[in-house]
Formats: C-alpha cells, structure tokens, sequence
C-alpha cells in the first residue's frame, strides 16, 4: 500500500500533541499526498484553524475530512474511523457535543482527585485545558502524572487512575453498528481501526464480525498500521514478522468481504507521522 497516504492522525484536539497545521506541514515534509485528522469523537480540527482543507491543497495535499469514534461491540471497546462525511452533520454533532460534555466533566473531576490524593498540582489545568481541545482525554491525565515521574511507564499509570480516581460519570459508546450507520449517513464511509488488536487481545472472531457488519455499511478496515513498536513493545506484536503476518491476514480478509483496505500510522505527534511516512510500502 502507497506510503504516501496516512489516513489516522491525531492532533491536540484529542490526545495529539501537535496542531493540525502543525501535522500538515509535516505531512507536506513528509511527502504524503493524503491524510486524514481522526481525533477521538472531535471535529476541531476542520473547525479551529480556518480552512484546512485549503491550506491542504496548497501543498499539494488531499484531506479527507475523518474522526475516530469510541464505540462497544459486545462487550469490548472498539474504534471505529470515518471519511469524507459532512463536517456539519446535525446529528453527528449532536452526538459528539454529548460525549465532550462527559468526557470534559470526567476528567475535570479526576484532575482534582489526582491533585488531591498527592498533596500538590500534579495536573495543571490549565496545561490540559486548551482552547482547541474538543476532546478531554485519559492520556492527558497519566502523560501529566508520568511527567511528575510518579510512575514508570503509561501501563502502570493508567492503572493507578482507574483505581484511585474513580468518578460516577459514564461516557456511553454506540454500538458499533449505530456508529456505522451514523458515518454512512452524514454522506461517509466507515472503516474499522487497527483491526489487529482485535484479533491478537479479544475473543471476537474478526471474520464474523465482518461478515455481520459489511451489510450494515462497514466500508472498508485499516490493513496498514504500525503494530510493532520498537520503543514500546506489545507481546502480541513483538516483532515485524508478527507484524507483516497480521497485515497480510487483514488484506486477505479485506479482500473476501470485498472491504476498501486503508492505511494510517495512528500517529500522536509528527515525529510518529514522518516515521511512519518513510516506513516504506508494505
């Protein structure tokens, strides 16, 4: 697959470090000629820095308008990515002003049990509250407590906070066949995320999942993502050949259900982004 299109990038909207003009430029620099921002149940990207799908075009650049939605599937979590829909979309924006809200409320209130539980400003506000910022994130909690070196890697702080700042605030996620039919119906096309964890950490068969959901509108699933990472390990993906071996399981199975395959480094910030640019063409 072309390593000139990354179609999962994440800006400061969400839980990215970097502004999506920011990622643009390196997009540009990068040589890719198409991308998509997919922050986590947010729009700002396309909203809070004037017309980016112009400054797109400038370098040369095709934006898809894109987002990833928290959604369950049974009983796991999933996340599912959209393409080329309306940013406008009533209801799609009614849905998202309504997981902001309580993902703002959650956080808020587990930034102050964080502060209060070590005696001292942990978690600065006003570092994790910014203007753009749609989406209220764990990460911005447990990146600020590891910058505190409370902890010795994300694992192990993530673990603390669902432990000790537990809040009675519920974030609901749509089912996974709610949030395809709310994609296909803002004018996009669904497409299922890093479907490799889903095989190598749950118990869901991904070919009958596949074969429930490509009626319902699943338009295609992410066949090229960065499973290996060499900094951090995952047992599951240890090493490029386990890597290459579930990229070729997804293209098979893309291909027996007659799904679009896509490409996305996931990336957080544009050092991940150029990385995975110049990872070469799977």
């Amino acid at each position: 697959m072309d390593n000139k299109i990354d179609l999962h990038l994440h800006t400061l909207v969400s839980d990215g470090h970097a502004t999506p003009l920011e990622m643009l430029e390196a997009a540009r620099e990068a040589g890719l000629k198409q991308v998509s921002f997919t922050d986590h149940d947010a729009l700002g990207a396309y909203r809070h820095w004037g017309d980016l799908f112009a400054r797109a075009e400038a370098f040369g650049i095709e934006l898809m308008s894109g987002i990833e939605l928290d959604t369950h599937y049974g009983d796991e979590e999933l996340h599912l990515l959209g393409f080329g829909f309306r940013i406008e979309d009533k209801a799609l924006n009614e849905r998202l002003r309504l997981v902001q809200g309580l993902r703002r409320q959650r956080v808020l209130r587990q930034l102050e049990d964080i502060n209060r539980y070590f005696g001292r400003k942990v978690v600065d506000r006003k570092k994790v509250i910014l203007p753009q910022r749609d989406s209220l994130m764990k990460p911005h909690l447990v990146h600020a407590m590891l910058d505190e070196g409370l902890f010795p890697d994300y694992r192990e702080a993530a673990k603390w906070l669902s432990v000790n700042a537990q809040v009675p605030i519920h974030v609901p996620k749509l089912p996974m066949a709610d949030a395809i039919r709310m994609i296909v119906q803002a004018g996009g096309e669904a497409v299922l995320a890093h479907p490799g964890y889903i095989v190598a950490e749950t118990a869901i068969r991904l070919d009958e999942m596949l074969a429930e959901l490509a009626p319902l509108g699943l338009a295609g699933i992410e066949v090229d993502y960065p499973y290996f990472q060499e900094k951090e390990p995952a047992a599951a993906f240890p090493d490029r050949e386990t890597e290459s071996a579930m990229i070729e399981r997804l293209r098979s199975l893309a291909e027996r259900f007659h799904l679009k395959k896509t490409r996305g480094s996931d990336a957080h910030d544009i050092d991940a982004l150029k990385a995975y640019a110049g990872a070469g063409i799977s």
